[in-house]
């Protein structure tokens, strides 16, 4: 038992690193600081079966007065594949970001964050929730 506890929790470690070392204003630091937000800020899957593959557009307006652009977009786990707009996003115009989120090898509630950077004031955090159902691990709360 202790050996398969330990295989999960490597399992976990290993598909659960970030990508940190990105440079996050590359792109934005010739932009004036703007606003941004999002229709929704989260979103459930449900319940889904270890290996599904789902996809979620997280929807936003800029709202401020400069133009926006993503500068990275960053989740602490390799489960989550992330594809955003990569113009540049006019005061009231809207953008999007694409979650896709792949639920294999995982078991019990799952949890991601989400944050986006780019030339706004305030970090913006996006989540992702699901119920995975894997018949090869038993996880009990």
């Amino acid at each position: 038992m202790s050996k398969l506890l330990g295989s999960i929790a490597i399992l976990f470690l290993i598909s659960c690193t970030g990508n940190t070392g990105r440079n996050r204003t590359e792109t934005t630091e010739k932009l004036a600081n703007t606003t941004i937000e999002f229709t929704e800020y989260s979103h459930n899957f449900g319940t889904l079966h270890a290996g599904e593959i789902v996809l979620f557009t997280f929807e936003f307006t800029n709202t401020g007065n400069s133009d926006f652009r993503i500068g990275d977009v960053d989740c602490a786990c390799g489960c989550v594949v992330t594809r955003y707009i990569n113009e540049t996003v006019k005061p009231g115009e809207k953008g999007w970001v694409e979650v896709e989120f792949d639920s294999s090898g995982l078991a019990g509630r799952e949890y991601k964050s989400i944050d986006i950077y780019g030339n706004i004031d305030e970090l913006k955090h996006l989540a992702i929730f699901a119920q995975v159902e894997n018949e090869l691990l038993d996880i009990k709360y």
